[in-house]
C-alpha cells in the first residue's frame, strides 16, 4: 500500500501561506490576534445560525479575559471548563489564553468521582461551565472552587473594553494541561507550552496546507486533546472553525451539518467518519479527512472512496497528548487495501523523528516490531503536578531533545513508513480513548460474588471495537450484568464501560493455565443475561423497534421491557437506531427520546402519546 502524495498535491485554495517556525517563539493568541487584524471581517466560527467574524471573536474573548481576571482565585491556576462543543467553548479558551492562564477541558460525561478526582489534582482557581452544568459544576466545586456561569459571564461582559490585554505570557509558559482519567478515574492532566502547541499546528499546517478559505470541523467534545489541531489550525491561520454539538445532535445530524457549513477539512476518529454519509453529493466541500486516534480499517477507506470526490484526500495520522502529530499516511480513490494488512500510519513529519525499540530502548532494524517512540525538542511540558512520573516516560537523549515511549507498538519499513501494531501493554482503544481493561478486571473481581473476571475487546457486526467483560460468578450469587454495570459506572469512564457482560462457568485456560483469550466465545447473537424475562412485541410499532434494535445490536431477540444499554448499546448503536426509525416516526424520534425511553415499550407508548423527552444521555452511555 503506497502512500498518494506520490501521485498528486493536496487540493486547497489559492491563499494557502506556510506557517514561519519562527512564529512558534511567542503566545498562541497573539498569533490569533495578528489574524483578526489582518482580516478582521473574514469568517472566524461558522454556528448552524449565523457566522462569526475575527473581530467579533477578538473582542468576546478580550472582555470575557477581562471578566475572568476579575475573580480572586484565577492567578497562577489553571481555569477548567465544562462546556459542549460550540462558540462559548472557542470564546472561553482563547479568553482564558489572553488573561495569561492555562485552560483544563473536562469532559461532563465522566461519573462525578472521576471529575472530582481531576479537580482535586488540578486545583483550579475557576471552573466555568455552560448553563446546562451549572448545578453539576457547583456540586464538584463542593464551595472550594468559584464556578463560573459561562454564558450568563460573556452576556454581563459587553460593558468590559475589547481591546487586546498584551499581558507578558512566555512562549514556554503553560497553555493547557488535558486530563485523562485512564479507565477507572485516575487523573493524569498532559500540560503543554504555547511553544510546543503553535509548532504542532505548523506540522499540520504545512503538511496539510491550511488556508484562510478552509473551513475546519470541531466534532469531538473539547475535552479531546484531537481538538486542538482543529481550533488553532484554524484560528492561527485565518480559517474558520465549524463546531458541532455531538453529545447534543447525535451522529444523525452530523453529515447535514458538515454539509450546511461547507467544511473543507473533516477531522474524527474512525467511529464518528463512519457515520458520515453522501452518496450523491459526495461532500463536494471536503478536501481532507483527518483520521486519528484509532485504528483506520480497509472498510474505512472503501467507505471514503464511496462517499467523497475524486479531488478529496484521506489522511491517516498519529499523534498524542505527550507528542503531537507524529506521522502521516495519505489515501486517495486510487488507493488499493487489503483487509488483512493494517493501514499504514505513514512518513515522518518536520522536527519529530521516530524509532522502534526494544524493551532497553535500544533501536530495531527495519521491519523489526518494537515500542513506538518519539523524539523530539516539541513534545509536551509533562504530566502536571507529577514529576516523578514525567522523568519517567520522558528521557533526554541529546541537546534539547527528549524521547516519549508511546507504549504502541510498530514496526518501521525500509522505506521509512511506520505500521501500527497494537499496544505494548493491555491498554486499547475505544473510540480513540485508551483503556487498560486490567483496571476494569481488577474492578469487577472486588465486587461480591465475582471470582474471576477478563474484559477483551472485540470487533462487532459492524466492524466496531466493543468490550465484553467475561465473568465467572460463585455458586450462590445471583448477580446479574445490571448489577455489574451499576457497580462500574461511579469509577469507570464512560469509554471503559463493557457493553456486553457474559457470564460462564469458567474461563478457558491455556496449557500453561494462563487465560486463553482466544477461546472466549464472541458476543452477539443471542439475548444477554437480563434481570427481566423476555417480553414479545405485540404492536406494530413495537415489532418494527424490535427488529431495528435486534438488528443494529445484533441479538435475537429482543424483548420489549430489555433496557438498550443493559443489550449494550452506546451512542453509535443508538444514532443507527434513531436513523433506522425515521420513516416509521418521523422526527418524533430522537438520540434524547432512547437516552429518556431506554425500553421499546416505554419508547413506543410516549411515541404514541407525543411526549416531548429533553433528559440528558445516561451515565453510562458510550463516548464519542
Amino acid at each position: 500500500m503506497r502512500d498518494a502524495r506520490a501521485r498528486h498535491h493536496l487540493r486547497s485554495a489559492d491563499s494557502f501561506t506556510p506557517f514561519d517556525v519562527a512564529d512558534c517563539d511567542q503566545a498562541i493568541h497573539c498569533r490569533f490576534e495578528q489574524q483578526a487584524a489582518r482580516c478582521p471581517d473574514a469568517v472566524a466560527v461558522r454556528l448552524a445560525t449565523h457566522d462569526v467574524s475575527y473581530a467579533h471573536l477578538n473582542a468576546a474573548a478580550n472582555r470575557a479575559a477581562r471578566s475572568l481576571l476579575t475573580w480572586p482565585k484565577t492567578a497562577e491556576r489553571p481555569v477548567a471548563l465544562i462546556l459542549r462543543q460550540g462558540y462559548e467553548s472557542v470564546v472561553w479558551t482563547l479568553a482564558i489564553l489572553k488573561a495569561g492562564l492555562c485552560y483544563a477541558p473536562l469532559d461532563q460525561r465522566l461519573p462525578a468521582a472521576v471529575l472530582r478526582a481531576m479537580i482535586d489534582d488540578l486545583d483550579p482557581g475557576a471552573l466555568v461551565v455552560d448553563s446546562r452544568h451549572l448545578d453539576p459544576g457547583r456540586r464538584l466545586g463542593a464551595n472550594r472552587v468559584p464556578v463560573i456561569d459561562g454564558e450568563a459571564e460573556l452576556r454581563g461582559s459587553d460593558r468590559l473594553s475589547a481591546s487586546n490585554l498584551d499581558r507578558p505570557v512566555s512562549p514556554d509558559g503553560i497553555a493547557y494541561v488535558f486530563c485523562t482519567s485512564g479507565s477507572t478515574g485516575r487523573p493524569k492532566g498532559v500540560a503543554d507550552s504555547h511553544r510546543n502547541v503553535l509548532h504542532n499546528v505548523c506540522r499540520y499546517t504545512n503538511t496539510l496546507r491550511f488556508a484562510p478559505d478552509d473551513r475546519l470541523s470541531l466534532v469531538q467534545n473539547p475535552s479531546f486533546s484531537g481538538t486542538v489541531s482543529s481550533l488553532f489550525g484554524a484560528l492561527l491561520n485565518g480559517a474558520a472553525v465549524a463546531p458541532f454539538d455531538l453529545q447534543g445532535d447525535g451522529l444523525s445530524a452530523l453529515s447535514d451539518a458538515m454539509r450546511h457549513a461547507r467544511v473543507t477539512v473533516f477531522h474524527a476518529v474512525p467511529s464518528i467518519f463512519r457515520e458520515l454519509s453522501d452518496p450523491s453529493g459526495r461532500f463536494p466541500d471536503i478536501r481532507l479527512v483527518r483520521l486519528e486516534g484509532d485504528r483506520v480499517t480497509a472498510r474505512d477507506i472503501r467507505h471514503f472512496q464511496s462517499n467523497f470526490h475524486d479531488d478529496c484526500t484521506l489522511v491517516n495520522g498519529l499523534g498524542a497528548t505527550e507528542c503531537g502529530l507524529v506521522r502521516q499516511f495519505f489515501v486517495d480513490k486510487q488507493t488499493t487495501a487489503d483487509p488483512a494488512e493494517p493501514i499504514p500510519i505513514g512518513y515522518p513529519v518536520p522536527d519529530v523523528t521516530v524509532k522502534i525499540v526494544d524493551d532497553e530502548g535500544r533501536p530495531l532494524p527495519a521491519d523489526s516490531p518494537g515500542e513506538i517512540a518519539v523524539e523530539s525538542r516539541f513534545l509536551a511540558t509533562g504530566y502536571w503536578r507529577n514529576p516523578e512520573l514525567t522523568a519517567r516516560r520522558f528521557e533526554p537523549v541529546g541537546e534539547g531533545v527528549r524521547r516519549y515511549r508511546t507504549g504502541d507498538l510498530g514496526r518501521l519499513r525500509e522505506d521509512g513508513c511506520l505500521v501500527h501494531l497494537g499496544r505494548v501493554d493491555h491498554r486499547i482503544r475505544i473510540a480513540g480513548e485508551f483503556v487498560d481493561t486490567e483496571d476494569i478486571e481488577r474492578l469487577l473481581q472486588a465486587v461480591s460474588g465475582i471470582t474471576q473476571a477478563v474484559v477483551h475487546d472485540f470487533v462487532d457486526q459492524t466492524l466496531e471495537r466493543r468490550l465484553c467483560a467475561y465473568v465467572v460468578r460463585d455458586a450462590s450469587s445471583a448477580i446479574t450484568g445490571e448489577c455489574l454495570r451499576e457497580a462500574l459506572s461511579a469509577r469507570v469512564a464512560r469509554h471503559a464501560m463493557p457493553t456486553t457482560f457474559m457470564f460462564l462457568d469458567s474461563l478457558p485456560l491455556s496449557n500453561d493455565l494462563k487465560v486463553d483469550r482466544s477461546r472466549l466465545p464472541k458476543p452477539g447473537g443471542r439475548r444477554p443475561e437480563l434481570p427481566n424475562d423476555y417480553v414479545a412485541p405485540v404492536t406494530a410499532l413495537e415489532q418494527r423497534m424490535a427488529q431495528v434494535w435486534s438488528e443494529v445490536l445484533d441479538i435475537q431477540p429482543v424483548g420489549v421491557t430489555d433496557s438498550l444499554f443493559d443489550l449494550g448499546g452506546d451512542s453509535l448503536r443508538a444514532a443507527r437506531i434513531v436513523s433506522a426509525l425515521h420513516p416509521t416516526c418521523g422526527e418524533r424520534i430522537r438520540m434524547t427520546s432512547l437516552f429518556e425511553h431506554p425500553t421499546i415499550r416505554a419508547l413506543a407508548r410516549a411515541l404514541e402519546h407525543d411526549q416531548p423527552v429533553t433528559s440528558p444521555a445516561p451515565p453510562h452511555e458510550h463516548a464519542t
